[in-house]
């Protein structure tokens, strides 16, 4: 065993050592032998019987050893001979190693993940914080007989059975197949961004902030711009409705009006539901943040909005892109076929007496923006974010008489060749329609 190469020993000027793991203390300990070994080098069950031996203290020294398993300090390396099998962490105490897993337990679970790192292949299973990390092929050679077997392994071959071990240790193993209530990549991404779940880091960890330069607080405008109208007269006296009035109100809407939507709607909902309002911006915040009227994690707002013209009054047909801070659209160039072959078809086709929308929202997210701040966390704060920028349009939408419909399934792959983003850049994320009323 050894301590997690993510473990940061620190002497103190009492002459112990701090130890801390994602940015916290976690244990002071004493400064002897002990806590050096585990820092350079791996220690076998007999090593750590000879240095309590010799230590004059043995209860003391084991009951450390103890407290830095139960914390989850420790690594576990099985070696045969000099060569490195697999790797553990966090490591279980020593009689963990001696059990002998179930007979039932005879499968692989459908969940676990190899992915590489490094120089090795990483096994991991949501849910648990326990990982192993392969450095030789004869795991995987293991791994293809469990598939094609199953079963426990011979019981003369032990450095198979310590991997059995392993796997039964990170719930990889199960006696029958689970019952598909969640699938794969739904519970991959709930257990990761999760707390509680792993004992990675997480959070407002800007992880990237030594590594590129933060995103811009708003995409810059490069080609022709059309201011839009602000809110006025019957418009104007529309947003001044009850708020429970409104939120009583709110319905899909998938069925348009005979006239078009005009200019100066379309301008009353951007304005209201997603305009810049202010810039966040002090030495607390290593990358500016604003103020509009949807809420977002950090205050980040990494959401655009584009707008699939098909007709509007005042507002050319093609493709635009609303600028919160000058409140205006861009006109973005897109290929005319590639446009019209997809506002053709009407995502609400199979509702009776349902026309084309007079204009499709397409939400992205310049993903930077997050992942520069949040780790494992920076999707799900933009489906949130996702989330309450449809709701206060949605219900911006119902005070205005204007008729939206969030859309469940989104062509992402189609509209990002559509708009010319590159998807781990700029990934499209969300729908919607919008309308005049019937």
């Amino acid at each position: 065993m050894k301590f997690r190469k993510d473990l940061t020993a620190v002497p103190q000027k009492d002459g112990r050592i701090a130890l801390f793991r994602n940015g916290g203390k976690v244990l002071d300990v004493p400064d002897i032998p002990l806590i050096e070994e585990l820092r350079k080098s791996w220690m076998a069950e007999e090593s750590i019987d000879r240095l309590a031996e010799f230590s004059g203290n043995a209860p003391a020294l084991y009951f450390l050893t103890e407290k830095l398993f139960s914390l989850d300090l420790l690594q576990m390396q099985c070696r045969v001979g000099r060569q490195a099998l697999f790797t553990f962490q966090p490591a279980p105490e020593w009689q963990a190693w001696r059990e002998i897993p179930p007979a039932p337990f005879r499968r692989l679970s459908p969940f676990l993940c190899l992915r590489q790192e490094g120089n090795s292949l990483l096994l991991e299973m949501p849910l648990s914080q326990r990982t192993c990390l392969l450095h030789d092929e004869t795991c995987l050679l293991w791994l293809m007989e469990m598939i094609r077997e199953g079963g426990s392994p011979p019981a003369e071959d032990e450095a198979r059975k310590v991997f059995y071990r392993a796997l039964y240790l990170m719930n990889a193993l199960e006696e029958k197949p689970a019952q598909p209530i969640w699938e794969f990549h739904d519970l991959l991404f709930f257990s990761a961004s999760s707390i509680g779940f792993h004992d990675d880091p997480i959070g407002a960890t800007w992880p990237l902030k030594d590594h590129l330069p933060p995103a811009p607080l708003f995409k810059p405008c490069k080609r022709e711009c059309l201011f839009l109208p602000e809110p006025d007269g019957q418009l104007k006296d529309l947003l001044h409705a009850p708020f429970a009035e409104v939120l009583a109100g709110r319905r899909s809407g998938r069925i348009p009006g005979s006239r078009p939507i005009s200019l100066e709607e379309l301008g009353a909902l951007l304005s209201t539901s997603a305009r810049f309002q202010d810039i966040l911006d002090d030495p607390s915040r290593p990358c500016p943040g604003s103020r509009r009227p949807s809420p977002s994690g950090g205050a980040l707002h990494s959401l655009e909005i584009y707008l699939l013209v098909h007709s509007c009054i005042g507002l050319p047909s093609g493709v635009w892109r609303y600028d919160p801070q000058q409140h205006r659209l861009e006109s973005i160039a897109a290929d005319n076929n590639l446009l019209e072959a997809y506002l053709k078809n009407n995502p609400h086709a199979l509702i009776q007496g349902a026309g084309m929308p007079h204009i499709r929202l397409v939400i992205t997210s310049r993903f930077l923006r997050n992942s520069w701040k949040y780790e494992k966390i920076a999707y799900r704060l933009i489906l949130q974010d996702l989330g309450c920028l449809y709701q206060t349009i949605s219900l911006t939408a119902t005070a205005l008489k204007l008729a939206s419909c969030i859309l469940g399934t989104v062509d992402a792959r189609r509209l990002g060749d559509l708009l010319s983003l590159e998807p781990l850049v700029e990934p499209v994320i969300g729908e919607m329609t919008l309308s005049s009323l019937p």
